[in-house]
């Protein structure tokens, strides 16, 4: 009985250490799922980067069709590019993109 009151605290600390590391692992705020927010907040960084891009490659192209600053050559670009007509005195090459290749 003497051995068991004198191991008794060891284990019970050695439980507790288990218990807690263990959380301190796995748990919601854990080291693992610390990791897998990290990456989260990495992928969701690089989707905004690119609707950022997007969305700045949307205003240049609404700036050049307000009709304060109107270009009328991109208005025209567009307009054959949408419709796909050329002039009739214009040569058309077309190039294959890379992946195609």
């Amino acid at each position: 009985m003497d051995a068991i009151k004198r191991i008794l605290p060891s284990l019970f600390l050695a439980g507790a250490i288990a218990y807690f590391g263990y959380h301190a692992l796995t748990g919601e705020q854990g080291v693992l799922n610390w990791i897998v927010v990290k990456t989260e907040i990495s992928e969701a960084e690089a989707e905004l980067a690119m609707a950022q891009a997007e969305r700045q490659a949307l205003e240049v192209t609404a700036a050049r069709l307000r009709s304060d600053s109107l270009d009328l050559d991109y208005v025209e670009e567009r307009a054959r590019d949408i419709l796909n007509v050329a002039h009739p005195r214009e040569f058309i090459v077309e190039i294959e993109p890379e992946e195609r290749r």
